[in-house]
């Protein structure tokens, strides 16, 4: 009896702060401040309910969280309260906070998970038209724009965040679709029409971080899906309708045209004495390239203080071709933790994926893409570094280890 009433409490205080995280990721195009907001509720929601912490799938992500927040509770301890070391303070503990009570309050009945990604798909798919209407609107300076590594803009949103927003949203609607969690025709059309959407507008819109890491995630989901079911037929249907995908976008699209060219060109322009000034995957192959470096001769780290001052004065020492305006920073979590953090950060970082390994071999196959995503988008972008990507980061991991658990057979 005691058991029903504290689940009871559960569920009520749980419908309340659905709505928050609904209004929370609304939030990321409308308000920083609002998501604070929202990140401090959770705070009360994980107060609340910190016993059933305990009863969550992924507890163990949750204490490797808990070991990167510590990171910067060190660094202040070692090189002071400043503003950069306390920034990185505070974005570290919400993001415990974020994930720890999103896996509570998502650890619920799969029905209302549902709907969850049904609503929070809707808030996307509204967020892809009007930038698709913009683009479209004025096509031709767009398009001029991607062949000199610009991109097209996303209203209140940084690209890529969006852009891996878009990637995680289209895998968990064919997770849904694939896995029949849909009840009813209304469920299921709505579904499709958010995936097309979705897709055709992932496409249009071309970031790439989001196209690398959705694909490289479904290839692994699929090869995963290939062993475990020893069936070679989904990998070959898989392998089919990814060249479609990417044939008819590079046929139709002149945006995602321009993207690959102007990507290919980027790409062969580094190493070889090119003019690499403004192009952005060339610029981010020398900051990594700094980065590296940094680390070999840093194995602890040099704290995050001075971190933008020390790859200053790397690219100086290692006579980098680019210009002073574009020596910027690591676009990859693992060497910004690296540079910061040294080594440790890096292999906190790597176990934070290690323990999602048992959830992967009890859950279906939508999972592996999800993280597939994840963790390949942090080799683009640092996405613990920035409050937006924090929360995307969270609610997708700790949303896709509550959906696609097997807690029956699928």
């Amino acid at each position: 009896m005691q058991l029903l009433d504290s689940n009871f409490r559960l569920e009520k205080t749980s419908l309340f702060f659905y709505y928050v995280l609904i209004v929370g990721f609304m939030s990321l195009w409308l308000s920083p401040f609002m998501v604070s907001v929202s990140t401090g509720f959770s705070l009360i929601y994980l107060a609340i309910n910190v016993k059933h912490l305990f009863g969550v799938k992924n507890i163990k992500i949750i204490y490797v969280s808990f070991a990167i927040f510590s990171l910067s509770l060190i660094d202040i301890l070692i090189n002071g309260f400043t503003s950069t070391t306390s920034s990185k303070f505070l974005l570290l503990f919400g993001f415990v906070v974020a994930l720890a009570s999103f896996s509570i309050l998502l650890n619920q009945k799969k029905n209302s998970l549902v709907n969850l990604t049904l609503i929070l798909s809707s808030v996307v798919s509204l967020v892809n038209v009007l930038a698709i209407t913009n683009y479209f609107l004025n096509k031709e300076f767009y398009d001029a724009l991607l062949l000199q590594s610009k991109s097209i803009p996303i209203p209140n949103m940084h690209h890529i965040h969006f852009g891996i927003i878009n990637a995680c949203v289209i895998a968990l609607l064919i997770g849904i679709l694939l896995t029949k969690k849909l009840k009813g025709n209304i469920q299921f059309n709505f579904a499709i029409g958010l995936l097309l959407i979705s897709f055709i507008s992932f496409h249009i819109l071309s970031s790439r971080t989001g196209l690398l890491s959705f694909y490289i995630g479904l290839l692994v989901s699929l090869v995963w899906y290939t062993i475990q079911k020893k069936s070679f037929k989904a990998l070959i249907i898989g392998f089919i309708v990814i060249i479609l995908s990417l044939s008819l976008s590079y046929s139709f699209s002149d945006s995602f045209k321009n993207k690959i060219q102007n990507s290919v060109e980027d790409y062969n322009s580094w190493g070889k004495g090119d003019e690499i000034n403004h192009k952005s995957m060339a610029m981010r192959m020398e900051a990594s390239k700094m980065c590296i470096q940094i680390i070999r001769n840093n194995p602890l780290g040099v704290g995050a203080q001075a971190q933008k001052q020390v790859i200053q004065e790397t690219y100086v020492k290692e006579n980098t071709p680019l210009d002073v305006e574009n020596r910027v920073g690591p676009h990859n979590q693992f060497l910004e933790f690296g540079v910061k953090y040294g080594w440790i950060g890096i292999i906190l970082l790597m176990l934070f994926f290690v323990c999602l390994i048992p959830l992967i071999r009890s859950s279906s196959f939508p999972l592996i893409a999800i993280i597939g995503i994840v963790f390949t988008s942090l080799f683009f972008e640092s996405l613990l570094e920035r409050q937006t990507s924090i929360y995307i980061f969270s609610l997708f991991i700790a949303l896709s280890t509550s959906l696609f658990r097997l807690d029956e057979k699928s």
